[in-house]
Order: structure tokens, then sequence, then C-alpha cells
């Protein structure tokens, strides 16, 4: 490498500060050793390696510093970006600047990590900006529409709680007035054996067989009787717990709140506009970590 070239490195400042936009204000670089002008020896000259190793410590320390100096502007380029003070472009120039001089100094990897760094600077901040200039109505739209499905089909399941209540109830009515007129109808039979019964007594000669068969008919309506009691009181305690229900039921979807469309459009801009501003927070931090990156 010629005395040129690392004359051209260390003048690094100067070159950057001829750009057309406006200049950043670097922290300033750590104080540079100030060398002594000494020939430099080119490899394969015949000269041991003994002669030209102070160089390549020179040319190290020149390569580390160039390093430094590019993550201090990148560090100073990002705060000035994130507070408008200054554009992407203008960033991008300057850093390339510093990037072909660390490519002079350090190779072309060192040129090439320093230069990827720049264009993940620039993607964040392009996805950034789109997000500041997208706002939150889409995803509030979203949202929205998400709340009213949810309460719409929470609506529906309730009410179908209630038809089928409903449903239950109905026949629960008709199975009890069934219930009730089977046991005035065996009320009736009764009432008749009995009277049939004292009527025959009257005439126990003529009427033995009678009384026998009267006798079996009665003991099988009662029999019936309180088997129609019985299920008859199962139909009442039904019908008390399903009206019950049927009645919570009402009672629970009269006091239910359901929302307006515009309180949950209101709601849903909310959260979209949390979740915007959490995931902005989130870039802006990733952007400054790429410049803390150690090297």
């Amino acid at each position: 490498m010629e005395a040129a070239t690392t004359a051209t490195a260390l003048e690094v400042s100067a070159t950057i500060s001829a750009s057309d936009e406006p200049v950043v204000d670097i922290p300033p670089a750590q104080d540079e050793p100030i060398f002594a002008s000494r020939p430099v020896v080119e490899r394969g000259s015949g000269s041991s390696s003994a002669e030209f190793s102070p160089a390549n410590d020179i040319m190290e320390e020149l390569a580390r510093q160039m390093v430094q100096q590019f993550f201090a502007s990148m560090r100073s380029c990002i705060d000035l970006i994130l507070s408008g003070g200054s554009s992407f472009e203008f960033a991008r120039v300057l850093l390339e600047n510093l990037i072909g001089n660390i490519g002079h100094t350090g190779g072309p990897s060192q040129a090439r990590a320093c230069l990827m760094l720049v264009e993940q600077l620039g993607s964040d901040l392009k996805e950034l900006k789109s997000l500041e200039d997208a706002g939150s109505v889409h995803e509030a739209r979203a949202t929205l529409n998400r709340l009213l499905a949810a309460q719409e089909q929470e609506r529906k399941e309730m009410e179908e709680q209630i038809a089928e209540e409903t449903r239950h109830l109905q026949y629960f009515q008709a199975d009890h007035q069934r219930l009730i007129g089977d046991s005035k109808e065996s009320e009736i039979v009764m009432q008749s054996a009995e009277q049939v019964i004292i009527t025959a007594r009257a005439t126990i000669a003529k009427a033995e067989a009678l009384i026998k068969i009267n006798e079996q008919k009665l003991a099988t309506a009662r029999k019936k009787l309180e088997e129609l009691e019985a299920a008859k009181t199962q139909a009442e305690e039904n019908l008390s717990t399903h009206s019950s229900r049927l009645e919570s039921l009402r009672a629970q979807l009269a006091a239910k709140k359901f929302l307006s469309e515009e309180e949950l459009r209101v709601q849903a801009l909310m959260e979209a506009e949390k979740a915007r501003q959490h995931e902005m927070h989130r870039l802006r931090e990733q952007i400054r970590s790429l410049a803390n990156q150690d090297y």
C-alpha cells in the first residue's frame, strides 16, 4: 500500500465535510498518534518481516480508528434522523465515505460488514416511516369487525338457549295439562265406582259379582291415580325448574350491556394505536442497537 493512501485515510473528516448535505456533529475521535514519516516496505521486495512489521501495526491501529469513527458517526446519524434533523440519504453518503476509508485501511471484509449495517439502517427507517404514515385506521377496522363478530356470536348463542328452554317449557306445560285431565278422569271413574258400590251394597245378593268387578276397577283406578299424581308432581317440579331457568336467561339477556358500534370503534382504535406505538418503540430501539454492536 502506498503512503498516499494512508494520508487520505487520515484526512477523512475533510472529505466528508465537502458533501452537499448538512454536516452531522460527530463525536470527536480519540487523539490519533502522530507517526514519523518512514518508508513503507512492499511485500516481496526481499526485505525481512522485521522491516515492515511496524508499518502493519500502524495500519491495523488506523483501521481500528476508522471503524470506531464509523460507529460513532453512525450513532450520531441515527440520533439526528430520529430527531428529524436530517435524512437517511445524507447519513448514507457520509457513512459510505467512511466505509471507503475502512476498505483502504482494514480490508474489504470490514467494509462489507459496515455497509450491511448501513443497508439494515435504511431498511428499518423505511419500515418505521411506513408505520408512521399508515396510522391506525386499518388495524382499528379489523379489530372492530372482530369485536362485532364476537358480540353477534354471543347474542346468537343466548337467543338459541332461550329458544331451547322455551321449547322445553311448552312441552312440559302440555304434559302437565294432559296429566291434569287424566287425573280428573280418574277421579270421575273412582267416584262412579264408589257410587256403584254403595248402590250395590243395598242389593248384595244380586250385586255380589258386580261388587267384585267394581272393587277391582276401583283398585286399578286408585293405582293409576297414584301414578298420575306422582307424574303430575314431577311435571310440576320440571315446570318450576325450567320456568326459573327461562326467567334467569331472560334476566341475563336484559342485563347484558352490548356496546354500540361507535364504542367498539373507539376501543378498536385505542388497541390499534397502542400496538402501533409499541411497534414503533421496538423499531427505534432496534435501530439504535445497530450502532452499539461489538465489532
